[in-house]
């Protein structure tokens, strides 16, 4: 296999790989609409887990919120090339934020002005996890196929 060839391959299995992963991704997220579940699938050497979406808070108006920020906890905002509240502090805060639900509000009660609640629960997506001798397997596969030991093709589980 030559470079053009090299090239061409990694194409084409990435291609494969991103239209696999949504197909099963939406297999998943219509079994997740229509039995209220998150899947989970459990293959010979491999583990398909479905997920959801926590409950979060986005912000969709910085400069309401930096504006907030500054005038309540003006030590937690810094001027960098941009001023913005600090990142650790943010990421507590909206956790905090996020955890008393709608509205976005502080500890006080206080709406927080830039910030969006967001419920979470909805699909997420999934993952899936290998174990070890199905990597191997699936490894031997892909060394024999970069040396021409083997044609590009997608493995059977009997050729694994």
């Amino acid at each position: 296999m030559n470079r053009a060839d090299t090239a061409r391959a990694i194409a084409a299995c990435e291609t494969i790989a991103k239209r696999l992963r949504a197909a099963l991704v939406a297999d998943a997220e219509n079994e997740f609409r229509e039995q209220g579940t998150v899947p989970t699938w459990r293959l010979p050497g491999i583990t398909v887990s479905g997920s959801t979406t926590h409950p979060s808070v986005a912000i969709v108006d910085e400069a309401a919120f930096l504006a907030w920020v500054a005038e309540r906890y003006p030590t937690e905002v810094e001027t960098v090339v941009i001023t913005r509240a600090r990142p650790a502090w943010q990421s507590s805060f909206l956790t905090g934020v996020a955890s008393r639900g709608e509205p976005a509000c502080d500890d006080q009660g206080e709406t927080v002005p830039g910030l969006e609640w967001r419920p979470g629960g909805d699909f997420g997506g999934i993952s899936l996890r290998v174990d070890a001798t199905t990597k191997a397997l699936i490894g031997t596969h892909a060394d024999e196929i970069v040396a021409g030991l083997r044609p590009l093709e997608l493995p059977s589980e009997v050729s694994l």
